[in-house]
């Protein structure tokens, strides 16, 4: 009978163990019949196992684990590992440092208080949140305009502060990924110079952002005063506007004054008169006359028929009146009567007063009108407030290095995981 050595009793006490019943890992008997396998199969497994050094075994470190783990994934490498690798060289090594430099503004207009808190609440209500007025937006939509681009361009040199030599192959403009046309460069720009409205205190931020901190400064300072240019644009316009609709109806006042004085020329060439109301009052006090000599020589006739009804002088006095009478028929006929008599005359010429009086009154409204509007432009409607200069920064605040990389990471293995559910998906599909 062959003696047992200490290997062989611990073979057999694994043995042992290894067919005892209950749940094992290891390459038991019930685990070998699952699979098919006889006990002289099982103990060769379990032999092959104790082969291994142990100290070999406990050697391997939960770094070298993941290691293996992250090698035996090729497709971990390609769309996290990579990427994160990648992203981490540039941000170390290559990355340029870019400067921010932060300005303040308000756009004000006089006589313009600060609303309650009421009058806040139903402004934002009204009008979708927004806090500030529409000529604050209007000089923000400029800074980050086409025109203000390219006066940059070609008053602080712009393209020149986004392609310094110290900047790298990827922030600056142009890149090898980029376009060099000037809708390429707008939209680099876009993304650089922002101006912003802080809707609870209505005041706006402008931030530029580039690879030198006396750029940055520079730039900003440059459009803050394009933004000053501008509110002084739209305070002359807004002053031409007003000035020139009064000045409008003060001119078409004088126009019509001129028609009707051209009207009352014509109308005394035509009717041989200056003015027919003068002209009259004489003719009326002839009449007057004439009735007054009329009424005295028929107070004759009745005295004389009187006291002495066959005295000669009745039938003198009695031709008196009859004169006396066809000479204020023939006066009044040229005051009233038909066509070329005064009357329509004097019509013709009250319709053409009454014409000049009017124009006269628009014409010294208009005139006021005028007076004030030029007062109002006077003053300058609105203006622009520079809260806080351009800064100069003292330390660059991009690249947010970390966050970037951590982004990539995390955009990475989101990727995977969505790639290893989509298979495994499709997987399923084919084995039902």
């Amino acid at each position: 009978m062959k003696m047992k050595t200490g290997v062989d009793e611990r073979r057999e006490g694994k043995r042992i163990a290894s067919f005892s019943p209950g749940p094992h890992w290891g390459y038991g008997l019930p685990f070998g019949r699952a699979w098919g396998m006889n006990a002289g199969m099982v103990e060769a497994n379990i032999a092959a196992r104790e082969a291994v050094p142990q100290r070999a075994i406990r050697q391997v470190s939960p770094v070298g684990k993941l290691a293996d783990w992250v090698c035996k994934r090729p497709g971990l490498n390609l769309v996290v590992v990579l990427p994160t690798v990648l992203a981490a060289v540039y941000y170390a090594f290559i990355a340029s440092p870019q400067y921010v430099s932060h300005a303040y503004f308000v756009v004000r207009g006089p006589g313009v208080q600060a609303p309650s808190m009421f009058g806040s609440l139903l402004q934002q209500v009204g009008s979708g949140g927004g806090g500030g007025n529409e000529d604050t937006y209007a000089v923000q939509t400029y800074m980050m305009s086409r025109d203000a681009a390219r006066t940059l361009i070609e008053t602080q040199n712009l393209r020149a502060a986004f392609d310094r030599p110290d900047a790298d192959f990827i922030a600056r403009f142009p890149a090898f990924y980029r376009g060099r046309t000037f809708e390429h460069f707008f939209r680099y720009y876009q993304n650089h110079v922002i101006a912003e409205l802080d809707t609870e205190t209505g005041i706006s931020n402008l931030t530029v952002r580039t690879f030198s901190a006396q750029d940055s400064q520079r730039i900003g300072r440059a459009l803050i005063g394009a933004g000053e240019r501008l509110v002084n644009e739209m305070n002359e316009r807004q002053r031409r506007n007003m000035i020139a609709s009064s000045q409008k109806e003060v001119t078409e006042a004088e126009d019509k004054i001129r028609r009707i004085e051209l009207a009352f020329a014509a109308y005394r060439n035509k009717e041989g008169l200056l003015d027919p109301l003068k002209q009259s009052v004489p003719m009326l006090q002839d009449i007057d006359q004439l009735k007054a000599m009329l009424v005295a020589a028929k107070l004759q006739i009745a005295q004389v028929t009187r006291t002495a009804p066959n005295s000669p002088l009745l039938p003198v006095y009695q031709h008196r009146v009859e004169a006396l009478q066809d000479e204020i028929a023939r006066a009044n006929k040229g005051i009233t009567g038909p066509d070329t008599s005064l009357v329509p005359k004097i019509t013709a010429y009250d319709d053409l007063t009454v014409q000049r009086e009017i124009a006269e009154r628009e014409l010294a409204a208009a005139t006021v009108s005028l007076q004030t509007a030029r007062a109002q432009a006077d003053r300058q409607q609105l203006y622009l407030d520079e809260i806080a200069k351009p800064d100069l920064p003292d330390y660059p605040e991009y690249p947010h290095s970390v966050a970037d990389i951590l982004i990539v990471f995390a955009t990475g293995l989101g990727v995977y995981a969505m790639g290893l559910l989509l298979i495994s998906g499709a997987r399923e599909h084919q084995i039902t």
